[in-house]
């Protein structure tokens, strides 16, 4: 998909999906990390979810955006606690 593309999908993400959970991307990546939230989301989450890349004042984020507000606040929990999220 074009850079474009990507960011209509990610604004029209961000305007159906009122639950995001930002999670900050070390600068050698999230790495196993990732497989990890990957398989939260398959065998947890209860409504439909996005993600998508995000930079905010030069750092990286992955911000995931989430239907549910109970999926949210459980995914922040389990993943986000210690990297200083934003759940809104």
């Amino acid at each position: 998909m074009g850079r474009y593309k990507s960011i209509l999908k990610a604004d029209g993400d961000a305007r159906r999906f009122h639950h995001t959970v930002d999670i900050p991307v070390p600068g050698q990546g999230l790495g196993r990390r990732l497989d990890g939230m990957a398989d939260w989301l398959m065998k947890n989450a209860k409504c439909e979810w996005a993600t998508h890349g995000h930079t905010e004042q030069g750092r990286h984020i992955a911000r995931y955006y989430f239907e549910s507000p109970w999926d949210a606040h459980r995914f922040e929990g389990q993943f986000a606690q210690d990297a200083g999220s934003g759940n809104s």
